[in-house]
């Protein structure tokens, strides 16, 4: 306690705050395994405080403070997380970056905006929105995810096959290293200044050092959509036919594949009872729009599946469009306080990627690891690149308690790991690594690999303090 009253006296007053509510609060993410072992009256550990700076001076002084006394130090966003990468630990501190939430500028003759770690996405488009710009970055958790939250675990958005990912928009950005050394990556358009350390930071997920601002690159703001929507005999035919639209390079800005078990999930409102479905989205300002959504529709045509590709009709894109969220608020009653499903259950995510070769193979391999522990698999192609595809499946195990559903859950994770590399992929695409996934990290990485990044690790933080627990097999 006396260390922590020599770090309020460096802060503001109420910088520091002890109280159990709020050190509960912040003491896991949103991981579903967390959840469970809390339903169950597992506790975590509490941090023994958690620090809300507000600027980056601020935290300069606080991680000063934790390397001085070698104290842990846990960076938060806003949660939403759902791999355990913002857990406490016994004896750690919670670095809540909630109150560095400002948009500092927008230049609308370069289409950037400067912002704070802490913002919240639907707060950046807002403010965007005003200008007629937008950054074009919406993960399903937009509205309960800050621009830190997506730099840390390297996100995608929704719209990331004609917007990119989040390496793709930020431009320049501004960290603390654990010694408390600001580190300055002014915003340029491209440099060739040695190794990119803008690049180093994303996915590091607070382990390198804390991002506290970064400058986005916008675009503007898509006012009007047109969908095209097809349906597909077979996940084979339905990943042939998307790769055919995203490498024919029409500009399409959103494309998504539904297996048949997530379509029926996702579309059965609008009547789909069978096939697989794919949807493709063109802003409606798109220059030449009437010969890209043809020459779309005409790659997807193509694709060699038996029977063709039937029409379904842009009611499909729109319905994605209005719901698109809406899974966010289904994951937290069922994994919430309230156990909308009851004890005994979780659902969670996983996702993978591979070249379109292995697509195929991957497919299979991860759904069968998953099935052979679920009651539930579903699978769509979320992120698609020229290259290849990300794979996102959704899955509910249902044990005799939560102990057993817990079990079940590693052991289902475990299998699926192993079978994507087995199958040439990556075990994540955007939701980055936490807790959960670093015990696999020498699967993804290899030896040398997994050496490489801990040699990284100890140049920068040669104390240990930042996250110690993720990216550290």
């Amino acid at each position: 306690m006396t260390n922590l009253t020599e770090l309020a006296d460096r802060l503001a007053a109420g910088a520091v705050v002890t109280d159990p509510a709020t050190r509960r609060e912040r003491a896991i993410d949103s991981w579903s395994l967390a959840l469970l072992r809390r339903a169950a009256g597992d506790e975590p550990p509490l941090p023994d405080a958690v620090i809300f700076p507000r600027s980056t001076d601020d935290v300069a002084i606080a991680l000063a403070w934790a390397s001085e006394t070698r104290t842990a130090v846990i960076p938060r966003g806003a949660g939403s997380g759902v791999c355990g990468g913002a857990q406490a630990a016994a004896g750690s501190v919670v670095l809540d970056l909630s109150l560095m939430n400002r948009v500092t500028s927008v230049d609308t003759v370069s289409r950037v905006v400067a912002v704070e770690a802490g913002t919240r996405g639907d707060r950046l488009e807002g403010v965007l929105a005003e200008h007629d710009l937008t950054v074009g970055h919406y993960p399903q958790s937009v509205a309960i995810s800050t621009v830190g939250g997506w730099i840390a675990a390297s996100s995608a958005g929704q719209a990331s096959a004609g917007f990119g990912a989040i390496e793709d928009v930020v431009l320049g950005l501004t960290a603390v290293t654990p010694r408390g050394e600001i580190l300055r990556c002014r915003p340029v358009p491209r440099s060739a200044a040695g190794p990119d350390l803008r690049r180093l930071l994303v996915g590091s997920e607070g382990t390198l050092a804390v991002v506290t601002e970064a400058v986005l690159a916008c675009r503007p703001r898509v006012r009007d959509w047109v969908w095209l929507a097809r349906q597909f005999p077979s996940f084979p035919a339905l990943a042939d036919g998307l790769r055919a639209v995203v490498q024919a390079d029409l500009g399409a800005v959103v494309i998504r594949g539904y297996d048949e078990a997530d379509a029926q999930l996702s579309f059965g409102a609008l009547g789909h009872s069978a096939g697989c479905a794919g949807i493709v989205g063109f802003p409606a300002h798109v220059p030449g729009l009437t010969e890209r959504t043809a020459l779309a529709a005409q790659a997807m045509s193509r694709a060699g599946s038996s029977p063709p590709p039937a029409d379904l009709g842009p009611g499909y894109g729109e319905h994605w469009w209005a719901h698109r969220n809406d899974a966010v608020q289904t994951y937290a009653a069922i994994m919430g306080p309230d156990r909308a499903f009851g004890s005994g259950v979780v659902v969670d995510t996983v996702e993978v990627a591979g070249l379109w070769s292995v697509v195929p193979r991957l497919y299979d391999g991860v759904r069968t690891a998953l099935a052979s522990h679920a009651e539930t698999v579903l699978c769509h192609l979320s992120h698609l690149h020229s290259a290849g595809s990300s794979l996102y499946f959704t899955f509910l195990i249902r044990g005799d308690d939560d102990h057993d559903a817990a079990a079940r859950y590693r052991a289902a994770w475990e299998q699926a790991v192993r079978s994507c590399a087995d199958a040439g992929g990556t075990m994540t695409h955007h939701h980055g690594v936490g807790r959960l996934k670093t015990p696999f990290l020498p699967v993804e990485l290899g030896a040398t690999g997994t050496a490489v990044l801990a040699r990284i690790r100890a140049a920068l933080d040669p104390d240990g303090i930042m996250n110690p627990e993720v990216l550290r097999p």
